[in-house]
């Protein structure tokens, strides 16, 4: 079992026609749907044959309970079911250009704010007895110290956007027993470190911080990771990109599900650029096809 703490959103995505003209209104396809970096990140785990429960918060609003459903049908464990009265349900805007990269985002997550630590120390010892627990930094910072002070085991951190990844920065040497993984790309990797441009230097600052493992993503660079004693820098896969978002939950979702599955760091990140390449080339923030990198 993999316990995933993060968001579940509704997402609108405008796709152009042509070619994207910024400050002007272009002629595009809008597509609705459901993700969030937590969901996104459970869905692709459920899909690679994992069980998966995600520990999120839902508004009472009319899309509330279909989100939810969602989540169940494409294999989510919803346990427990925490609702907010009177809650808006979290979205995300996102506007694409004619290379499918995103130009605009707009992530309204106030709804996040409703889950609290005291709701997490209800079910430590539930989230405990998983083989993984993964979080997105969509939780306030006060969350993410509880489970980087109480989780027993491996903790697996994506930073989910430059902004939200300062929360990591005060929790980066706090004491632990269980192995504590992040996932940034260059942009959360600059936000934290302060460094910039050398991805080794960023990736020994990460580690003299306590950090077990670090994956950096540098887009269509490829990855460097590094554990203090082995270091990978793996070239991405040459695609043809229509929709970049969620490549970056494929990748984070591969390593969790390699790394699980004894994996060497090499096969980790090789298994995770597969499942961000599939990512790329789907419409959809998850692609289906991603249940063939199975093991």
């Amino acid at each position: 079992m993999i316990t995933v703490i993060g968001a579940a959103n509704v997402d609108i995505t405008a796709s152009p026609l042509g070619r994207y003209v910024p400050c002007d209104s272009n002629p595009s396809r809008v597509e609705i749907g459901f993700g969030g970096v937590g969901r996104n990140i459970a869905h692709n785990l459920c899909l690679m044959g994992e069980q998966v429960r995600l520990f999120t918060v839902f508004g009472d609003d009319s899309i509330a309970l279909t989100l939810r459903d969602d989540c169940r049908h494409v294999g989510i464990i919803i346990d427990p079911i925490l609702e907010v009265a009177g809650a808006r349900s979290n979205y995300f805007i996102c506007v694409n250009d004619h290379n499918g990269e995103m130009q605009a985002g707009a992530a309204d997550m106030e709804l996040m704010t409703h889950l609290t630590p005291e709701m997490v120390a209800t079910h430590i010892d539930s989230i405990n007895t998983s083989d993984a627990v993964v979080a997105d930094c969509n939780p306030n910072e006060a969350v993410l110290r509880y489970l980087v002070e109480f989780c027993t085991t491996p903790l697996y951190i994506d930073a989910t956007s430059a902004a939200k990844a300062i929360k990591i920065k005060p929790l980066l040497g706090i004491k632990r027993t269980a192995p504590l993984i992040i996932k940034v790309n260059q942009a959360e990797a600059v936000a934290l470190s302060g460094i910039k441009g050398d991805v080794e230097a960023m990736a020994r600052w990460f580690l003299s911080q306590g950090v077990t493992r670090i994956y950096i993503t540098m887009g269509a660079r490829g990855v460097y990771c590094s554990d203090g004693k082995q270091s990978v820098v793996m070239p991405s896969q040459a695609v043809t990109v229509v929709n970049a978002t969620g490549a970056g939950d494929a990748f984070m979702a591969g390593v969790v599900h390699a790394e699980l599955s004894g994996a060497t760091i090499h096969e980790t990140c090789a298994l995770g650029i597969k499942a961000a390449a599939l990512a790329l080339q789907s419409p959809a923030a998850v692609p289906l096809n991603i249940q063939k990198l199975k093991k």
